[in-house]
């Protein structure tokens, strides 16, 4: 297995770390207690985890536990990594341990560039290693000795099993919000999501750090602003869904360039939009 690359690495609260991946620019949270770290995201296999175990041990030597936002593969094909180093706690929701168990084979060759062993099923980490700690409650309490941190079930948005993580004023969100590129819409409800955003700007001060699943940490006013964009979104997508002949929904070239989100991602926006219309 050729070597990861390091990951950047940030501090963001005194408790809290982002470490970013290079590949898909992918944030990894890490929240360091007394007794426990918690690890957000364990990156898209053994490389990057690799790369991310390393960094995190140069921080801190204190038994780690993992903790998955959703299921899609940048995101938890590094958990087999982290179990071969010691790791035996994964928390994901149900729905996210679900979609990682029946669909999680599927989710390979979205890393085949950046991680080839994973995407080929080679070597000892490529095993796709499915949370066994399942967050049902829409909040729980999780204690790392002296420091408790809340897992937060939002409902759908990006995907049916969103988690989010709160430490302090520090909020890890996985992809629900994005800075490093537009939203994924592939397994989204974007209705759903839109009102979970709205709440985001309601429930949330100013002072919190919102760390995306992707890019730069934002604040609230970052959140506010991706809120409009998607209403927006869905206010256009829903006329250019209604215009199209039943059963014919194809999208014309200049359909796509009225919504914000870029060719490929506004498509796949208009099919899942149209799918909840129907």
């Amino acid at each position: 297995m050729t070597k990861a690359r390091k990951p950047l690495v940030e501090q963001l609260a005194p408790h809290c770390w982002r470490l970013l991946n290079h590949g898909f620019s992918m944030n990894t949270g890490l929240i360091v207690g007394a007794q426990h770290a918690a690890v957000i995201d364990t990156g898209s296999g053994p490389r990057e985890a690799a790369g991310l175990h390393t960094a995190i041990r140069k921080i801190t030597d204190l038994p780690l536990l993992v903790i998955n936002t959703h299921a899609h593969g940048d995101h938890v094909f590094g958990n087999s990594y982290f179990a071969a180093q010691g790791v035996e706690e994964f928390h994901a929701s149900a729905a996210a341990a679900e979609h990682l168990r029946s669909m999680g084979e599927n989710e390979r060759q979205l890393v085949r560039f950046l991680e080839p062993e994973m995407a080929m099923r080679q070597g000892e980490y490529s095993k796709i290693l499915v949370p066994q700690r399942l967050v049902t409650a829409h909040e729980t309490m999780l204690d790392l000795g002296g420091l408790e941190l809340q897992l937060l079930l939002p409902g759908p948005g990006h995907t049916d099993g969103d988690l989010m993580v709160r430490c302090g004023e520090v909020l890890f969100t996985g992809d629900l919000v994005e800075e490093g590129g537009p939203p994924n819409f592939e397994d989204a409800d974007p209705y759903a999501w839109a009102e979970l955003l709205g709440k985001l700007e309601e429930e949330y001060g100013q002072r919190t750090i919102v760390l995306p699943g992707h890019g730069n940490p934002v604040d609230i006013a970052f959140v506010s602003r991706q809120h409009r964009q998607l209403r927006a979104a869905i206010l256009e997508g829903e006329a250019i869904v209604r215009s199209s002949p039943a059963g014919s929904f194809d999208p014309t070239a200049h359909q796509l360039e009225v919504l914000p989100y870029g060719p490929e991602q506004s498509a796949i926006f208009l099919q899942r939009l149209s799918v909840k219309m129907s």
